[in-house]
């Protein structure tokens, strides 16, 4: 017997919820981060997009990041981030929405996919791993199992 599945809506309202009764969490890590997250994004500067080429090529974006401390961060984050999180997830409603459905989709078909491959040895469960992480990794890129994107 299949499980019921979300719906886009279904799973967009969960997410409202869920960042509703999140905002102390939300807090409280902030608060709590073990790591300098202004020191990781500037050791993720060959990641960055195409955007940022010019500004890390003249120092501006590390300078940037540098001239806040983690302190400078957390009050800031602290501050405003808490009810805005909130409200950004609540006003984004209708793209999540769009952006969950396909994404809902392609997850599900992968899932179901894989469901039937058998899993009595240990060979089999991770053959089934690995399938469904590849299927979800070309889904994810639009490749020949369903795009998401």
């Amino acid at each position: 017997m299949a499980k019921r599945r979300l719906t886009a809506e279904e799973a967009t309202a969960r997410l409202v919820q869920g960042a509703q009764a999140a905002v102390g969490r939300y807090v409280d890590g902030i608060r709590n981060t073990d790591v300098n997250p202004m020191e990781r994004a500037a050791s993720k500067a060959s990641k960055a997009a195409a955007g940022y080429a010019d500004a890390i090529a003249s120092g501006r974006w590390q300078r940037g990041l540098q001239s806040a401390t983690k302190e400078e961060w957390i009050a800031g984050a602290v501050a405003g981030g808490g009810s805005a999180y909130t409200s950004g997830i609540q006003a984004k409603q209708g793209k999540s929405a769009r952006k969950l459905g396909p994404a809902l989709d392609a997850t599900y078909n992968v899932a179901d996919r894989v469901a039937n491959m058998p899993t009595d040895t240990v060979q089999q469960r991770i053959a089934k791993s690995v399938a469904y992480q590849q299927q979800r990794y070309e889904a994810s890129r639009g490749g020949k199992t369903g795009g998401m994107r």
